[in-house]
C-alpha cells in the first residue's frame, strides 16, 4: 500500500467512526505503529484529524460533541439491527423493561412487537409512539422536559419517575465506550437519566454498536462491570474484543 493509499484509508477510517486507536489502524492497514503515529502527525498537521493519546479523532469531535438524532439514526443501521434483534431474544413475556433513548435502543423495541404482557418505560417518545406493540403490553413514558432535535425527555420530573421504579431489565445506549473511564455521554442530563436506569434495572445491557468503543466524551455514566453484558455487532475490533476478555467483561456480538 503507497503512503497516501493508507493516509487516504486512516481518514477514512476516522471519519467513519469518528476515532481510532493506533491499534485499530495498525490491524486495519498492515503498518507498524511507528509509520501510523508518523502518519497521524502528518494527517494532524493537515488539520485532516486530531491526536489524541493512543489515536486520533476527527476534529470536530469533543468531549461535547454530540450528532444530530437524524444523523444518529442513518448510522451503522445494519449493525443496529442486528443488535436489536439479538438483544429483544433476552425479553421474556411479561417482564418489565426500561428502554433508553436512542437509535440502537429503538431496533430492541421493534424486535418486542411479538412479546406479550411487557411493561416498557422509556424516555424516548420515538419508542413510545412509532411502534405497533402487543396490545397486552403496557408502555410508560417518565414525563419530564422535551430535549429539542432528539425526541427525548430529562430533567427532574423524568429522574423523579425513574427514582421510582423498579424492573426486570434495562437496556441502555451510549455516546462512547472506553475501557477505562467507562461508558460516558455528551450531556449531563441524559447522564443522570441513564445513573438512574441503571440503579432500577435487575439486569442491566448495554447495546452499542462498534463505532462508540475508543471514545470518550464528557459525562461519566458507569463503569463496563456494571452490565451483565455489553451486546455489539460483528465489527468490533480483535483489539478489543481481547481487551473486554482481558477485563472479564461479558459481551455478545449480533
Amino acid at each position: 500500500m503507497l503512503p497516501a493509499e493508507r493516509r487516504q484509508l486512516i481518514v477514512d477510517l476516522i471519519t467513519e467512526h469518528g476515532s481510532a486507536s493506533v491499534e485499530q489502524l495498525m490491524e486495519a492497514t498492515g503498518a507498524s505503529s511507528a509509520t501510523i503515529r508518523r502518519d497521524l502527525d502528518r494527517l494532524a498537521s493537515l488539520g485532516l484529524v486530531s491526536r489524541t493519546h493512543g489515536g486520533a479523532v476527527l476534529p470536530r469531535n469533543s468531549t461535547t460533541y454530540e450528532r444530530l438524532y437524524p444523523e444518529k439514526r442513518n448510522i451503522n443501521t445494519k449493525e443496529k439491527q442486528r443488535i436489536g434483534r439479538v438483544a429483544a431474544q433476552l425479553v421474556a413475556d411479561g417482564e418489565s423493561l426500561i428502554l433508553d433513548s436512542g437509535s440502537t435502543t429503538l431496533e430492541v423495541a421493534k424486535n418486542l412487537t411479538g412479546k406479550k404482557n411487557l411493561t416498557i418505560i422509556t424516555n424516548d417518545l420515538f419508542i413510545a409512539t412509532e411502534i405497533q406493540y402487543d396490545p397486552s403490553t403496557q408502555v410508560m413514558v417518565t414525563g419530564g422536559a422535551l430535549r429539542p432535535g432528539f425526541n427525548v425527555l430529562y430533567g427532574s420530573i423524568a429522574e423523579a419517575f425513574l427514582s421510582s421504579v423498579n424492573v426486570d431489565k434495562v437496556f441502555l445506549s451510549g455516546d462512547a465506550v472506553d475501557f477505562e473511564r467507562g461508558l460516558t455521554n455528551a450531556t449531563f442530563d441524559e447522564a443522570a437519566i441513564k445513573k438512574l436506569m441503571i440503579r432500577a434495572g435487575r439486569e442491566v445491557y448495554l447495546v452499542v454498536d462498534h463505532s462508540k468503543f475508543g471514545k470518550v466524551v464528557m459525562a461519566k455514566v458507569a463503569d463496563l462491570r456494571q452490565f451483565k453484558s455489553i451486546i455489539t455487532d460483528s465489527k468490533l475490533s480483535e483489539t478489543d474484543q481481547r481487551e473486554l476478555k482481558r477485563l472479564g467483561i461479558a459481551y455478545t456480538m449480533a
